[in-house]
């Protein structure tokens, strides 16, 4: 019987070197690094489309962190945009040190949650750790609320607003629960990441084991769950928790890693539209981005780039998509698709 082998659009290849950079930029595990190097050997399309995204790197002198792996290389730029189907945006920058309004900011240091209730806040643009002394990790991501209670024999955390992503220490006579917009989560030992969306939509994705998501019954100091949960949620597995109708759904491992990309200081695209793009930079700034016409709105972008860094988000949108931007006032930029000038009728003779 002959096999049949599915061709590789220009697309995916695209979307899988901008995967491959955001793993680059956290560092590769030695079976990553004969993974990529086997990808790179598997079809000429995936060095060009690499060096390209590589040339532009070079040119915010983040070569080096390329190291061996990826060879400098001085040709033109390969990669032309792929019309409606897909364009792709690349933005390396600086550290998470600076957020997006371009003031200086720092890691709120990691503290330890002992028994007792204790609250926590990271700033618009901030990251923290905490660890509950049974030996649990959590790190709130930017503009997060959390509450935590360490009970004889809970552990709960009412997340307010923000996004969390909890490692669960294993302790089945002390179950962990999170409370958020009247749901919970119950996880004995497993590893998980929380947001509350701006629509206020709760997304639960498991990395790791299987949690319990139900409606919260206000039963904070009961030993179990009384009502009865979702089916489990596996490892692998996301729910979106709405008002009108609950959604599970298996991700693939690639695209856990680009949502939880945040935990590296990194924010990842993989052809969402500008509108979301933008949706998704403002969480880290108190700026507001305004797009002016429908068409930009829906504009494909992907990539990579540091979480910390308006200028060179805007610089890459000026530089891929001739974007012009205009800042009105101190929290408000302006985005517009430049307007080319009329052809000289002289010129085209």
């Amino acid at each position: 019987m002959r096999r049949v082998s599915r061709l590789v659009t220009q697309e995916e290849i695209s979307e899988k070197a901008s995967l491959w950079l955001a793993k680059i930029e956290r560092g590769l595990s030695p079976e990553e690094e004969k993974q990529v190097k086997a990808w790179l050997a598997m079809d000429p399309r995936n060095k060009a489309e690499l060096f390209e995204m590589v040339a532009l790197w070079d040119q915010m002198s983040s070569m080096s962190m390329l190291g061996e792996l990826i060879p400098r290389t001085k040709q033109r730029s390969l990669w032309k945009p792929l019309g409606i189907a897909a364009a792709f945006l690349l933005a390396i920058s600086v550290p998470l040190s600076l957020v997006l309004d371009d003031r200086p900011s720092s890691q709120t240091p990691a503290q330890t949650v002992r028994l007792g209730e204790s609250r926590y806040n990271t700033p618009v643009g901030d990251q923290s750790t905490i660890y509950l002394n049974e030996g649990s990790v959590v790190q709130l991501n930017t503009d997060t609320r959390l509450e935590v209670s360490m009970l004889p024999n809970l552990r709960i955390l009412t997340l307010e607003r923000g996004e969390i992503h909890i490692d669960v220490a294993h302790d089945p006579d002390r179950p962990l629960r999170v409370f958020a917009r009247g749901r919970v989560i119950e996880a004995v030992g497993t590893s998980f990441n929380v947001r509350i969306a701006a629509s206020d939509e709760l997304e639960v994705i498991v990395t790791e084991g299987k949690v319990h998501v139900g409606i919260d019954s206000s039963s904070k100091t009961v030993s179990r769950l009384k009502h009865t949960p979702l089916p489990l949620i596996a490892e692998n597995e996301r729910v979106r928790l709405g008002e009108d109708e609950d959604q599970i759904e298996v991700l693939e491992p690639d695209e856990i890693e680009v949502k939880l990309s945040w935990r590296e200081g990194n924010l990842v695209f993989r052809g969402e539209s500008l509108a979301n793009a933008v949706t998704e930079v403002g969480r880290y700034t108190h700026m507001e981005f305004v797009i002016q016409s429908d068409d930009l709105r829906k504009l494909r972008v992907a990539g990579l780039f540091k979480a910390g860094d308006v200028e060179g988000f805007l610089a890459s949108l000026r530089a891929n998509f001739d974007i012009v931007d205009q800042r009105v006032g101190n929290t408000t930029i302006l985005l517009t698709q430049r307007v080319q000038p009329p052809l000289d009728p002289e010129n085209q003779k």
